[in-house]
């Protein structure tokens, strides 16, 4: 399984929206200049995460977004859900029509079992664990780097 920039940047564009909410609703101008996303892309993307109850938008002199629950109610499963369907490692996973080998493909309930992995660990995972202070000695909240290393350049 790949993360795709949609889901990369829609988790960064919560995280940092969840990280500066304390001041009140978070213009999207001033989370594609910390993060570096376009402001267009960043509309995009709160229109489905609007849509799955994860934002809300605020609208006015003040406005700009927050999340609809606490951080730490937010799991990265449901952002990614929100912005890129369900997560499956193969479509016969989620559809074993989609696939005409499906009733004897002797991985399949291996590609099923690496699935439930990956959507455990995603429902495990918070919004808060992205931003929350780091507990070795006070440290800041890190910034959020969803983003691949570039090997050998």
């Amino acid at each position: 399984m790949k993360i795709n920039t949609r889901v990369r940047y829609a988790v960064r564009m919560m995280a940092d929206i969840a990280s500066h909410a304390s001041r009140g609703p978070v213009p999207l101008r001033e989370v594609a200049e910390r993060q570096g996303i376009s402001r267009l892309y960043l509309s995009q993307l709160a229109a489905p995460l609007r849509n799955a109850g994860l934002l809300r938008s605020v609208w006015g002199n003040k406005g700009g977004y927050l999340t609809t629950r606490p951080p730490k109610e937010i799991t990265l499963l449901e952002i990614i859900e929100a912005v890129d369907g369900p997560v499956s490692v193969l479509d016969c996973v989620i559809d074993p029509a989609l696939c005409d080998r499906s009733e004897s493909c002797p991985a399949l309930e291996v590609w099923r079992d690496i699935n439930a992995a990956i959507v455990r660990i995603l429902e495990r995972h918070t919004l808060e664990d992205l931003v929350r202070p780091s507990a070795d000695a006070g440290a800041p909240a890190p910034s959020v780097c969803i983003q691949p290393k570039i090997v050998g350049a």
